[in-house]
């Protein structure tokens, strides 16, 4: 091989090696902002909005802290931070013809619906290690959701007395 074509190959392969590592580099530097997702921690200003973001809609509430097996607990509203209870989250009557409310319980939260005597399960989101399982959505006299975890099952069901959303919450132990 002469002199010439050897300093051919080798620039090629300068000139490769340079590319590609040029490439590489210019990609993780675009690929942080483009590719990957950035994820910032919140600062707890920032959790106290989201927390009163999530309150103001809809009035949380619990079962007893203990209830003993097969106990029916009623589900009513807790007050606020402030003190004062909470008003029901209510959309307009020409939307649902009622009252709309959100509801927490140690299982999930849901959000039902009156109109008049009729209930309806709008949404239901099971908390963390729980499952929703057993959903009557409505509209009906009474709709219900159970949330299931390995612990537990949490069965609520929600009617509407006087167009108003009344939740009742039994806990069975597995």
């Amino acid at each position: 091989m002469n002199r010439r074509s050897l300093f051919g190959i080798l620039g090629w392969l300068i000139a490769a090696a340079v590319a590609t590592v040029t490439s590489t580099w210019a990609i993780s530097l675009l690929g942080e902002g483009l590719t990957q997702k950035v994820v910032s921690p919140m600062s707890q200003a920032d959790v106290d909005r989201a927390l009163a973001v999530t309150t103001a809609t809809g009035s949380p509430v619990t079962p007893s802290p203990s209830p003993t097996e097969g106990a029916t607990t009623p589900v009513t509203p807790s007050p606020s931070a402030t003190g004062s209870p909470m008003a029901p989250v209510t959309s307009s009557p020409a939307a649902t013809g009622g009252v709309t409310r959100a509801f927490t319980v140690p299982g999930g939260s849901f959000v039902v619906s009156c109109d008049r005597d009729q209930a309806s399960l709008l949404s239901w989101s099971p908390a963390q290690g729980y499952a929703a399982d057993d959903v009557d959505r409505g509209p009906d006299r009474e709709v219900k959701v159970e949330f299931e975890s390995e612990a537990d099952k949490v069965t609520v069901k929600i009617t509407c007395p006087g167009g108003v959303p009344v939740p009742t919450a039994k806990v069975h132990d597995d």
